[in-house]
């Protein structure tokens, strides 16, 4: 299985993910000459595009925000519960229950498709 990744100069690389090795587009290269004949045997469906966009989860994502306990009990403390309820609120509202943890795939490049019509 590969991945193709792309840089953040916009080139596109390919993942081996087995091994996580980066393998060069170079037709001379072994890793690359196994690429092509995978591609060429088993299809496109070996080779995932570039990932471009990831959500995180609500839970996760208000996991990552919440101050630690100790923070919020001194909060409660010094401002009063319906204090801390309202920092938690926006919290809650920032990360609704609706969003859910989502990966976005590109389309693979057509240097790739075409490889089976070779």
């Amino acid at each position: 299985m590969y991945k193709i990744v792309i840089s953040d100069l916009g080139d596109e690389s390919i993942k081996r993910i087995s091994d996580g090795s980066f393998i060069p587009r170079d037709s001379n290269n072994r890793d690359y000459q196994q690429f092509e004949k995978d591609v060429v045997g088993i299809g496109t469906t070996c080779v995932e595009g570039a990932t471009v966009g990831v959500t995180t989860a609500y839970d996760v994502a208000r996991y990552l925000e919440y101050p630690p306990i100790e923070e919020q009990l001194d909060t409660i403390y010094h401002h009063g519960v319906n204090f801390w309820k309202a920092k938690l609120k926006d919290i809650k509202n920032k990360y609704p229950k609706t969003q859910v943890g989502v990966t976005t795939i590109t389309q693979l490049p057509q240097w790739v498709i075409d490889l089976t019509s070779s």
